[in-house]
């Protein structure tokens, strides 16, 4: 089994009254999609509010690096800086896999979140801790989280199959969540990277997005800028939109070499 480890400085949590990305185009029915890899993969879900659809899946494949995230000192997401408020105020490699959590030598997984500031947040969770190991019932709300970001924006991370789903010995990785400002405000679920953090000080980041879902007006079209979070670069992160209109929460859900292997197909 090949594990790609990946040498991160640790990042002091910065506090802001917003994220980075930019605002898109107004999105008008929810889609989904599937596969997409790079330096990790990606595939995915994206929704909008009002109505569901599926756009084809499509599967692009990058070898993991070692060494320390790329760092442009400054964020590419999008062309000027995106505010969570307004301005105003199975496997088909044929590699073997294994369940993330039972991962050897695995300690703890960071959700790197970005909500302003120079650089994203790490939210850091033991691989046993009560956070991976459940999904949280609706409705998420100051009471009811695993990470909070921007005012009225809340997440829940777990472990998942390809689909987003709770699985305790699941091969994926999956934050979802609701984020309640629409335009002109940009777009919320601002994820840079998740890390998976080894008892030898190394780290592994996503080699795919197996699965994700984008919603209302603020998302980034037309995939939320979601290869972004596989893209072994902190300083760029996705920006998936808001949940005003729809009972769906935003989503996107990863998968690991170590884990679930190269993307399927």
């Amino acid at each position: 089994m090949r594990r790609a480890h990946v040498l991160f400085a640790l990042l002091i949590p910065l506090a802001c009254d917003g994220d980075d990305g930019r605002p898109s185009d107004s999105a008008t029915s929810p889609t989904s999609a599937t596969v997409t890899a790079g330096p990790g993969s990606t595939s995915g879900t994206t929704e909008t509010p009002g109505t569901t659809g599926s756009a084809s899946a499509t599967s692009t494949s990058g070898s993991p690096t070692t060494g320390p995230p790329a760092s442009s000192g400054a964020d590419t997401t999008g062309e000027g800086p995106k505010f969570d408020l307004p301005i105003d105020t199975d496997d088909s490699s044929g590699m073997d896999t294994t369940p993330v959590r039972m991962l050897p030598g695995l300690v703890s997984i960071s959700f790197h979140e970005r909500t302003g500031g120079n650089a994203p947040t790490p939210y850091t969770f033991t691989v046993d801790g009560p956070e991976l190991s459940v999904r949280l019932a609706d409705p998420l709300t100051d009471a009811n989280f695993d990470i909070s970001g921007a005012t009225g924006e809340f997440y829940d991370v777990y472990y998942s199959d390809i689909d987003g789903n709770f699985e305790l010995d699941g091969l994926y990785l999956t934050i979802s969540g609701i984020f309640s400002t629409g335009l002109p405000a940009g777009g919320g679920l601002n994820l840079a990277e998740i890390g998976l953090n080894f008892d030898d000080e190394t780290t592994e980041f996503g080699n795919y997005v197996a699965s994700f879902v984008i919603l209302g007006d603020n998302a980034v079209q037309p995939d939320g800028n979601v290869e972004n979070c596989i893209d072994n670069d902190l300083q760029t992160h996705s920006t998936m939109g808001n949940t005003l209109e729809s009972e769906e929460r935003l989503r996107i859900t990863l998968g690991f070499l170590s884990s679930s292997g190269p993307p399927p197909g």
